[in-house]
């Protein structure tokens, strides 16, 4: 028996060095950035260096080209032709080995899962993410602005870094949506409150390759304070979601009928999907919390700050976004509804521009589960693949001038006829971000109610961005802006 176990051991080492062997053979027929010994590109990628050296240098490596992350190679895709070609596949769903260095920061929800898992997961999420159910949500964004806006009106006339007060709102938005708590920005910055600590380790351990090693990692001051960060979530969760079950049923059924006027929390839904699918446990609802809140908060406030920049930094748009406002509301001062923001062509135009030049996540990737044939190239199945929206955003033969912002790049004609992959700020194809839709509603809510009553006026020597890559854009030293109370609001 054990010479046949052997057997069968060797026979699976030998397959994966074939396969592992086969990928090098394709990896070293292609140019990429200068490594160094082990590390690769390692030490340069979740600094920004490399991610920047490759946007301004795509053209000398050719439209396919390779980064190493320790001894683990990779092909980088840039045009938009190949990446449809992976993105839009089911065969391509499966995420690189090192989104396993996120399971003890997020634990195993939709942004980390396995294929399998994630197909259940996704099929039993997708309604929750409807349109009638998001429109339950705009109030609550509304609301939630409106605070935002009384405590920045608070500094009318200083400069300020707006980055710190949206982060605050879009906290207090997904505390009250995900997991059915009202929040008071008094109060956002509670010692109990763990999703307001603690801090992702990919990069740290992607630069040290030994800590790559599960049982090293686990021994050292840093995978204990991790494992110890993911109790003190799935704990919080877990409490919150025993008290919505107890208020469930007290209320009656666990079952509530969508036709309910009382707003439901997603982990409300998401209780009540585990009553009609089994398969959907107790585990998974708290990891699919921990996934929302924790991949909600770095990408949506960078992104609605860095929209409030631009447009503080382009006047002209700043006002145009402000007529269309008062085209919509008049001298109406209500919160907007779901209407009122589909009505925001021009702001939309905006924060598309804005995630086209720093989109949240500036770099993903995927496994590929088949062999890909890309012009003369063929990429062998199990290779892992990188995909980097920040570059692909800046290629001039789709976006001319691309460094510049430029909204009318989004209008309905200047869109027509670009690319479907040219602009991926939330990924795309069957894996896209399950969450899309709930961002840009909550971005439009924001910015649209700190432009109906502040004027954004820009910061002496503050008037770029200085991007600052890690698992999402960060703006290093913040976003600085003058704020003035308009003299009418609307």
């Amino acid at each position: 028996m054990w010479t046949y176990l052997a057997f069968l051991a060797v026979i699976y080492v030998v397959y994966i060095l074939k396969n592992y062997v086969r990928i090098l053979r394709f990896i070293f027929t292609l140019d990429g950035p200068k490594t160094v010994p082990i590390l690769g590109n390692a030490n340069f990628m979740f600094d920004g260096n490399l991610l920047q050296k490759m946007t301004n240098e795509v053209q000398n490596y050719g439209r396919i080209f390779r980064i190493w992350l320790t001894l683990l190679p990779y092909v980088v895709l840039i045009e938009p032709e190949d990446i449809q070609v992976v993105l839009s596949s089911m065969k391509h769903t499966q995420k690189i080995f090192f989104y396993k260095l996120l399971d003890n920061f997020l634990g195993k929800g939709l942004l980390t899962q396995n294929v399998d898992q994630w197909k259940i997961h996704r099929r039993i999420l997708q309604p929750i993410f409807h349109r009638h159910v998001l429109e339950k949500f705009v109030e609550i964004f509304g609301n939630c602005a409106d605070r935002l806006v009384d405590k920045l009106l608070e500094k009318d006339g200083k400069d300020i870094n707006i980055t710190v007060f949206i982060n605050n709102s879009v906290y207090d938005i997904l505390t009250e949506t995900i997991l059915g708590t009202p929040t008071n920005q008094e109060k956002n910055n509670d010692e109990d409150d763990p999703f307001r600590k603690g801090q992702v380790m990919m990069q740290y351990r992607a630069a040290r390759p030994w800590l790559l090693i599960d049982w090293i990692y686990r021994l050292t001051a840093a995978g204990k304070s991790e494992e110890q960060q993911q109790r003190d979530l799935f704990n919080f969760c877990f409490k919150k979601m025993k008290e919505k079950r107890e208020f469930l049923k007290k209320n009656g059924s666990l079952i509530v009928d969508d036709s309910t006027i009382r707003k439901k929390s997603l982990l409300e839904y998401m209780i009540e999907i585990s009553e009609k699918n089994p398969q959907f446990t107790e585990r998974d609802i708290i990891e699919e919390c921990c996934t929302f809140m924790l991949a909600g908060q770095d990408s949506v406030g960078t992104a609605t700050a860095i929209t409030l920049f631009l447009l503080t930094n382009n006047p002209k748009w700043q006002e145009r976004c402000v007529t269309e406002l008062h085209e919509i509301f008049n001298d109406d001062t209500r919160s907007p509804t779901m209407q009122d923001l589909k009505k925001m062509t021009c702001l939309d135009m905006c924060i598309k521009e804005s995630l086209r030049l720093y989109p949240s996540v500036p770099l993903f990737a995927r496994t590929l589960g088949e062999d890909v044939k890309l012009g003369k190239y063929i990429i062998p199945a199990g290779c892992g693949v990188f995909i980097a929206p920040y570059s692909t955003h800046r290629l001039s033969h789709h976006f001319p001038d691309p460094h510049d912002f430029k909204p009318e790049r989004f209008s309905s004609e200047n869109s027509e006829g670009r690319h479907p992959y040219a602009y991926i700020p939330f990924s795309a194809g069957p894996r896209n971000c399950i969450g899309y839709k709930f961002a840009t509603l909550e971005i439009k809510s924001i910015v649209s109610a700190i432009l109906r009553k502040c004027r954004l006026e820009p910061t002496l020597g503050k008037e770029k961005v200085i991007a600052k890559f890690r698992l999402t854009v960060r703006a290093q030293g913040g976003l600085w802006v003058k704020l003035r109370a308009r003299d009418k609001q609307y």
